[in-house]
C-alpha cells in the first residue's frame, strides 16, 4: 500500500489504501463527514484524524472480511484474519466513541449513544 498526501489538510497527515480501495474510501470518509457536519461542531484538525482511521479501518475489515469467504483461506489463516477482522471492527468502534464524545464536548447537546446510533446508521448507508 502507498501512503499519499491528503490535500485539504495537514500535509503531515498520510492515508494508506490501495487505488482499488480509494473510492470506497472516500465515498465513507465523505459520508463520515457530511453526517458530522450535520451535528455541527465539525472541526477538521481534530475530526480528520479519526475519520481517516474510521474508513480505513472498515476498509480493512471489508478486505478480511473477503479474505474469510474466500477459497484460499485455511484454518491457519481463517484464525489470524478472523483476529485482525476484530481489532478492525474494534478500532471503528473506538474511533466513533471518540467522535462522539468529542463532540459532546464542544455541543454539549446530544447524548454518545444516540450521536453513535446514528453515525453507524450513516456508515452503514455510506452517509446519504
Amino acid at each position: 500500500m502507498k501512503a499519499e498526501p491528503r490535500a485539504g489538510y495537514s500535509e503531515f497527515l498520510t492515508i494508506c489504501t490501495t487505488e482499488k480501495d480509494r473510492p470506497e474510501y472516500e465515498r465513507l470518509r465523505e459520508g463520515i463527514i457530511k453526517v458530522l457536519k450535520r451535528f455541527g461542531g465539525f472541526e477538521p484538525e481534530i475530526d480528520e484524524l479519526l475519520v481517516d482511521e474510521i474508513a480505513s479501518s472498515i476498509i480493512y475489515w471489508r478486505n478480511c472480511e473477503k479474505f474469510l469467504d474466500s477459497d484460499s483461506a485455511t484454518e491457519y489463516t481463517y484464525v489470524r484474519m478472523a483476529d485482525a477482522k476484530a481489532k478492525y471492527w474494534k478500532m471503528v468502534n473506538d474511533g466513533l466513541r471518540e467522535l462522539a464524545l468529542t463532540r459532546r464536548d464542544r455541543l454539549n447537546k446530544k447524548d454518545e449513544a444516540d450521536f453513535m446510533k446514528q453515525l453507524r446508521e450513516a456508515l452503514l448507508k455510506g452517509g446519504n
